[in-house]
């Protein structure tokens, strides 16, 4: 008896699946042997192998049988001992905003005397011609010059006579020498965005000082750095490759700001030119009707709309101006019913869209009032399944975490004690201070927690920076030392810069650890995570970063001059790594 036609239809089809599913099974375009993985897979947390085809890793496992899947078209690279971790996902970075200021922006992560960092900025000005700007904006201590003090207007003035420079401690003040003081006609009357104030002298001069906060001093900078949107966008793609350098494949960006600011990274996306996931919220860009300002501008678009490149993840980290507590450090914080009702609108939108969300709040304070709101919300349209999240908390207690677990949000933390330890210190305490970032309370809550930097101004680029933090809690320059109890082992710290970042973004069926189907992101590190020395984690960069199954960085002794998304040269390239793929007998690079 013959079966009917849809059953004949339905086992050929699957049988023409299981033939196309083979050569995939028990092949592969590129392994990856003799490694130390790894994975961030609890099924298979170690290995020594992985194997890629397409933009997919089909095997993870020992040397031998990984070996098995190798044919006569298989690249092998000889990984010799090195480690390789998940692509890293910054979780909380304004990387669009602050990848715009990159090659304009200049950095003093690594310098260690007031006198180097000054140096750093005259040997800048110099290749710059005169009366070009030179900035730092942010991401600096003193407590890290060995002068413990910050650089004075004169310091600016004697190292930088023939340029305007401005240098931003977090978001407290901005320093700026003469050449600044006349170009922004601080003693002329010239208007400043809203917020800025100037300090002056008792003739009323102004003194190169200048006070502000977080919209403010942006506002101001924008202003100093404005550039032609070409230049930009190659800024935030040069930006995106300093990220591959450090072995991140993915960023969460809470917020960038107006609509301007998204057109350089779209036209990357456009041009297939991203070598970063990007995922992105929209926040709030000026107080009064939030919720209206939200309703109008994202109504044409649907929750985690875009592609595995590129994708809308919702709303944050300002929902209602009137909630924000900015960079407060203090107790004391106590919005009015006002923007309590504004944010309660803008969260019941946000829920009824589906739209994941997460919201700032930088004290304690700041989170018990968000969560009187939210458990409000969550009473007439619950939101446990759109993984929303509030962000920093630096004092958060045992309560607040426990109101969090229970309306089901998560946790995404920082570095922001890293710099900003002494000033929690002067606060609330020695206590607190050896306590913050509550990384260890939260997890112990049970809640999911996920790493961030919140770079570009009250964090580094640099990833491997708040993984160190997290494991040996130093703040800069020694100033604070979190407690035993408070500290991560290694790779719980890299499971919030990987996995739980996955998970954050939607993303974990598809990245965030070294498993079958999953995409093949991943870093050869050069330094053993595991075992080099605590200080020296910070110092970890990436051999060899893929994502999407293709290389997009290879660390610059191999000799890689590397094109947007290409990898003809960069393959070439991994030869140097111990390659015995048919490049190295002289065939042609195989694309």
């Amino acid at each position: 008896m013959k079966r009917p036609i849809r059953q004949r239809l339905v086992v050929a089809a699957a049988a023409a699946l299981a033939l196309l599913w083979l050569p995939a099974a028990h092949a592969a375009d590129t392994l990856l042997l003799n490694g130390e993985l790894l994975t961030m897979d609890p099924a298979k947390p170690h290995a020594q192998a992985l194997a890629v085809r397409g933009n997919r890793i089909v095997a993870v496992g020992s040397n031998a049988a990984i070996r098995k899947l190798r044919t006569a078209h298989t690249r092998v690279i000889d990984l010799g001992g090195k480690t390789v971790v998940p692509g890293l996902i910054d979780a909380h970075i304004h990387a669009i905003r602050g990848g715009q200021g990159f090659t304009f922006e200049s950095y003093w992560y690594e310098q260690t005397t007031l006198s180097g960092a000054l140096d750093q900025l005259a040997q800048e000005a110099a290749k710059r011609g005169p009366g070009r700007w030179v900035a730092v904006m942010g991401a600096w201590h003193p407590a890290q010059f060995a002068e413990q003090r910050a650089p004075t207007p004169q310091d600016l003035s004697n190292a930088l006579p023939h340029n305007p420079a401005y240098v931003q401690y977090l978001y407290d003040y901005a320093v700026v020498n003469n050449q600044a003081i006349d170009v922004l006609g601080l003693d002329t009357g010239a208007a400043l965005p809203p917020g800025i104030t100037v300090e002056r002298d008792a003739q009323g001069r102004a003194t190169g000082k200048l006070f502000g906060g977080i919209g403010p001093f942006s506002a101001l900078f924008a202003r100093i750095s404005a550039r032609p949107e070409p230049e930009n966008r190659a800024s935030l793609q040069a930006f995106f490759r300093e990220l591959n350098r450090l072995g991140v494949t993915g960023v969460v960006d809470p917020a960038a700001g107006d609509h301007a600011i998204y057109s350089p990274l779209f036209t990357l996306w456009r041009d297939k030119a991203l070598t970063v996931r990007v995922a992105y919220r929209a926040s709030a860009l000026a107080p009064g009707n939030e919720t209206a300002w939200f309703q109008t501008s994202l109504a044409y678009l649907p929750p985690l709309f875009g592609d595995d490149m590129l994708r809308f993840l919702g709303v944050g980290e300002v929902l209602a101006f009137g909630m924000n507590d900015g960079v407060r450090m203090s107790a004391g914080f106590n919005p009015p019913q006002s923007a309590r009702d504004e944010l309660a609108q803008a969260a019941l939108f946000a829920a009824e869209r589906r739209y994941p969300l997460e919201i700032h709040a930088y004290t304690e304070d700041g989170a018990k009032a968000i969560l009187d709101v939210l458990e409000k919300v969550a009473q007439t349209r619950p939101f446990k399944d759109l993984r929303w999240a509030l962000t920093h908390i630096n004092t958060g207690s045992e309560q607040t975490f426990e109101r969090m677990r229970k309306l089901g949000m998560a946790y995404t933390v920082q570095m922001g004690p890293y710099f900003e330890a002494p000033a929690i210190q002067a606060a609330h305490g020695a206590e607190a201070a050896q306590a913050s970032p509550p990384t260890r309370l939260a997890l112990q809550k049970g809640l999911m927690v996920a790493g961030g930097t919140d770079s570009t101004r009250v964090g580094v680029i640099n990833v491997w920076r708040a993984i160190e933090y997290h494991v040996t809690g130093r703040a800069v320059g020694g100033a604070v030392q979190r407690r035993a109890d408070h500290l991560l082992t290694r790779e719980e710290a890299l499971r919030l810069y990987t996995a739980n970042a996955a998970w954050l973004a939607f993303s974990e069926p598809h990245r965030g650890s070294l498993a079958v189907g999953k995409l093949a992101d991943f870093a050869v590190l050069d330094a053993p995570f595991l075992t080099v020395a605590p200080d020296a984690i910070h110092k970890i960069r990436s051999v060899l970063t893929f994502v999407d199954g293709k290389p997009v960085h290879v660390a610059p002794r191999h000799g890689a001059a590397l094109p947007p998304r290409t990898d003809a040269r960069v393959l070439k390239a991994i030869g140097h790594l111990h390659d015995h793929g048919d490049d190295a007998a002289g065939a042609p690079p195989r694309h």
